[in-house]
């Protein structure tokens, strides 16, 4: 059920590619405020990382996520009924806060509960079924919504969000980190306690993220992989090929689609190599250079105009190449973290990577803004290769940083635990 929740964070994230420029269309809105709706959900998101990430630790994923959860309800209410921009940025904006727990609250009980030989496959399969919410939440999404309404498509989601909370909350028993800090007939710690806890994992996370230069490097290469990911398949894929290719849109869907694929193809794929911290920078450079050139080739590929075939058969690849990647930077954050810190350590990295999405999504919503084509609401085929072509040009430059990246050594490992260390002993002076 932690997976299942993780699988709906990326569904209502994903989303936004095909319910806002329908309802942009609708209500006239223009490419900024299209790309500030859509980034709400990453402002939410991203600043709740580190502490959600410190919660899970603490009190354990399946209390956190349950609750986030329930929130979920109420955000899936309100984009489903939305009659303004207002209404749907509101809802919009929950529902990053709710979903906020999902990854690192399976990741953290997956560390807690196997070995750590086990983590990287877990970590694939959890992505892989998380990033099944991306494949549904495009092409499917369209043609539910043209069945049914978006009201009542939101209704279902939010009742299926239900479910899952209350399912979790009859599970809370069984969760490895409660067990930990609660052994036998142990009293609960006092609630303040708690607070001065929370506080601390979180100076120590950006504390160890800080001091790290193995950290810094991989976050830089991380960050941008997913920004421009974000920009492409959760925003303007579908419009980039409408415009390119003169499709329908449910035609757009069905090849954008193929992005969200090739990504479970590369979460599946990333689960079987660097399983071991030696062999984790080989990895990490393979895949984030194979997505930097794929990057390059999706943009000539448009820009020359191949048949849209050959283009959709590249973003899957360009989805398969960010899907092993991010597998692997996931087990590298948790390489290195201190033991029992890994929730807040993601959760800091993952900060700083959605801040980079909210930067992405914003910029290019913007810089579209000044390519407007006949119809209001969408826009020019030479303004997304301009725009797009800003992203796939930072993608490359990215790459620059592979060459500050340190093997994953035991010595590059105990970077985090010497900071815990020191935070200990900060605390008791």
């Amino acid at each position: 059920m932690l997976v299942a929740s993780y699988f709906y964070s990326f569904f209502f994230r994903i989303s936004a590619s095909v319910v806002l420029p329908r309802i942009g269309a609708e209500w006239g809105l223009s490419a900024t405020i299209i790309g500030f709706i859509s980034a709400l959900f990453f402002y939410a998101y991203a600043c709740m990382q580190p502490i959600s990430g410190a919660l899970n630790d603490r009190f354990g994923p399946v209390r956190i996520v349950a609750s986030g959860m329930l929130l979920t309800v109420i955000s899936a209410l309100l984009m489903g009924f939305a009659n303004s921009a207002l209404l749907f940025g509101i809802g919009r904006f929950l529902s990053g806060l709710a979903l906020a727990p999902m990854l690192s609250g399976a990741l953290v009980f997956q560390a807690a509960a196997f070995k750590n030989s086990q983590y990287t496959r877990l970590s694939s399969i959890t992505y892989v079924v998380g990033n099944l919410g991306a494949v549904i939440s495009v092409a499917p999404l369209e043609l539910a919504i043209k069945a049914w309404g978006r009201q009542d498509v939101f209704i279902v989601l939010a009742v299926i969000s239900l479910l899952i909370a209350i399912g979790l909350l009859t599970q809370k028993g069984r969760d490895p980190i409660r067990r930990r800090s609660n052994p036998g007939n142990q009293h609960k710690p006092p609630l303040s306690a708690k607070s001065e806890s929370l506080r601390l994992r979180l100076r120590q996370a950006f504390l160890t993220l800080r001091r790290s230069v193995q950290l810094k490097a991989l976050l830089v290469v991380w960050a941008v992989s997913t920004a421009a990911l974000m920009v492409l398949q959760g925003l303007w894929a579908v419009s980039w090929y409408r415009s390119a290719y003169n499709l329908d849109l449910s035609a757009a869907s069905g090849w954008a689609t193929l992005i969200g694929v090739g990504v479970m193809i590369g979460n599946f794929v990333g689960g079987h190599f660097g399983n071991g911290p030696l062999q984790r920078r080989r990895a990490i450079r393979i895949f984030c250079t194979a997505y930097a050139l794929c990057w390059l080739t999706l943009w000539l590929a448009v820009s020359v105009h191949l048949p849209i075939y050959i283009t959709g058969l590249i973003g899957l690849l360009l989805g398969a190449a960010a899907g092993a990647s991010h597998v692997q930077c996931t087990c590298a954050v948790n390489d290195i973290a201190p033991q029992g810190k890994g929730g807040a350590l993601f959760g800091m990295m993952n900060l700083f990577n959605f801040i980079t999405v909210i930067i992405f999504q914003s910029g290019t919503g913007y810089l579209l803004h000044w390519f407007p084509a006949q119809i209001s609401g969408t826009y020019t085929a030479i303004g997304f290769l301009v725009v797009l072509g800003i992203v796939a040009g930072a993608v490359i430059l990215s790459l620059a940083a592979l060459f500050v990246l340190q093997p994953f050594s035991p010595e590059i490992m105990k970077e985090g635990g010497g900071i815990v260390t020191q935070c200990k002993a900060t605390r008791h002076r």
